[in-house]
Parts: C-alpha cells; sequence; structure tokens
C-alpha cells in the first residue's frame, strides 16, 4: 500500500513525521489542533486521497497543555479554555475575531521555519490544519513572504480579522477549502462563515464546505480535500507551466 513508511524527523525546530513521496510530487504539511498531537492527522495521508507522490508532513506543536487530571497534548498556542467552556454551556460560541493569541506569532515563525526547511519552493506546498492548526495556516498563509500553492482549513475561525483583512488583499487568488461543522459546539459556523467572507472578499479563490456535525472530519470533508489538492496547479509535471 502506498504511503507506508513513516519517519521522525526535526524540521525549523518542529519534531514531524513525515511520510515521504516523490521529489517532484506536492507537499502537504498539516497542522493538529489544541491539544492533539501529530498522531491526530496522521491517518489522513491514507484517507485523503492525494496525487501520487505526495509528501506529507505532520509536526508537532511546541507547547505542551494538559487536557485531563492524567493526560496531556500539544498546542500552537494557549487559548482560555474557560472562557469556551462558558460559551459553551450557556449554548453560545466565543468570538475570537477580536483577538490576537499570545503565541501565534512565535507558531507562525517556527512553521515559517518549517517550511523553509522542506527544501521545495512554497508554490508546490498545501498547507492546512484543523481547529488551532487550521488557524496557524491561516496566519502563515496570509503573512509569509510568499504564497503556498493551497490552504486547507478545517474547522477553523476568525482570529485578529484587522490583521488578516489587511494582510488577505496580497493574497488575491491563493486558493483554498474550508469546511466546519453546522453544530459544532466549540467553534461556531457563524465564524467560520465571517472567516470565508473575509478572505474570498480580499480575492482568495475557496469554497466553504459546511456539514451535518460537529467539530470533526468527516468523510466528505476528506473527498473534498482530496479533490483540491488534486486540482491545484502545482499537480502539474515539473517542467510544464501550470494551468488556471
Amino acid at each position: 500500500m502506498a504511503h507506508n513508511k513513516v519517519l521522525q524527523r526535526r524540521m525549523g525546530g518542529l519534531d514531524v513525521l513525515e511520510v515521504p513521496g516523490s521529489d517532484d510530487g506536492p507537499v502537504v504539511v498539516m497542522l493538529h489542533g489544541y491539544g492533539a498531537s501529530w498522531q491526530d492527522l496522521l491517518p489522513l495521508h491514507r484517507e485523503i486521497a492525494a496525487p501520487p507522490g505526495t509528501t506529507w508532513i505532520f509536526p508537532n506543536a511546541p507547547q505542551t497543555v494538559n487536557i485531563g487530571p492524567f493526560s496531556s497534548g500539544r498546542a500552537w498556542f494557549q487559548i482560555d479554555m474557560d472562557a469556551l467552556n462558558r460559551a459553551m454551556m450557556a449554548g453560545t460560541h466565543r468570538d475570537m475575531s477580536g483577538i490576537t493569541p499570545q503565541g501565534l506569532s512565535e507558531a507562525r515563525e517556527l512553521v515559517l521555519n518549517l517550511l523553509a526547511d522542506l527544501g521545495r519552493p512554497l508554490d508546490r506546498v498545501v498547507l492546512g490544519g484543523f481547529s488551532q492548526g487550521a488557524m496557524v495556516c491561516t496566519e502563515v498563509a496570509l503573512t509569509a513572504p510568499l504564497a503556498p500553492a493551497g490552504l486547507v482549513l478545517m474547522s477553523a475561525t476568525l482570529l485578529h480579522e484587522t490583521v488578516w483583512r489587511q494582510a488577505a488583499p496580497a493574497r488575491a487568488g491563493l486558493r483554498f477549502v474550508q469546511s466546519h461543522g453546522r453544530q459544532d459546539p466549540l467553534l461556531g459556523v457563524a465564524e467560520a462563515r465571517r472567516l470565508h467572507t473575509l478572505l474570498t472578499d480580499a480575492g482568495l479563490k475557496g469554497d466553504l464546505l459546511e456539514f451535518n456535525g460537529q467539530h470533526e472530519i468527516p468523510p466528505v470533508v476528506l473527498n473534498a480535500v482530496g479533490a483540491f489538492i488534486t486540482g491545484l496547479p502545482c499537480n502539474e509535471p515539473t517542467g510544464r507551466p501550470a494551468t488556471q
């Protein structure tokens, strides 16, 4: 079966799991969510029908966080979980659009260092993530010196809106796919819609796939992400111009 070898590496100051592909294939970097780890999204390399020769990179977030009395996970930046839990108990969602989380800029720099360590042109790299990982991906894609080939945002939300709104027009034309559960109890779909509007108003090209579900990655999203990656211009053979 393809994609059966998993390597542990250190890239850009982060520990990563790598599923090697071919040297001229696309690279997909997937960032996990809050309280998870690099193992959380690893099955995606088998569940998403990406093009043959795709290299997969699953970094481990830099911070350790407690997620239970006897368990811990990783995080890209700290989240006020008490505020999120209070909103969930009240049957509402926390609006994070005016928040610039402490540690977001450090996470951005680590991911940029990882991308530099890949040794591949950024226009052949698809950057994606789930939940908090998708928030970091948005930050990187909008503010990095160069744009990635594409952006995958699963269960994301809108953070420091002013910064993203100012930066987004420079990424006009960047392709993305976004997904969100309509019954997501943690990050509301309304905030996902606001993020989608911000991106498309700035000229980015992408759809918001809403599904009947919660904070998750169902098969309909896996299929959509696979089709998105396969349809990107970076999958044109090297040496030939990419078509739009």
